[in-house]
């Protein structure tokens, strides 16, 4: 994660903020998973992608009004 990324120093996010910055780090811990020879390194770089996925999937629904506002996937264990 890059956290010298200008909105991290400072700046308050807003959600479409969080929304086009998580969808971000998907796509760059997939790029990552291209380049990783461990396959347990691969498997956890995949899981941080998912994770970054499913909020920002989250962020979505509500932003569009969607029904489900309930935790899905692994995050859903967190509660």
């Amino acid at each position: 994660m890059d956290c010298d990324h200008s909105k991290l120093n400072g700046t308050v996010f807003g959600i479409h903020d969080w929304l086009d910055y998580l969808q971000s780090q998907a796509a760059v811990y997939r790029k990552l998973v291209e380049r990783a020879d461990d396959p347990f390194i691969k498997t956890e770089l995949l899981a941080l992608a998912s994770v970054c996925d499913e909020i920002a999937d989250n962020i979505e629904d509500h932003l569009t009004g969607g029904e489900d506002h309930a935790p899905r996937g692994p995050l859903s264990r967190l509660s």
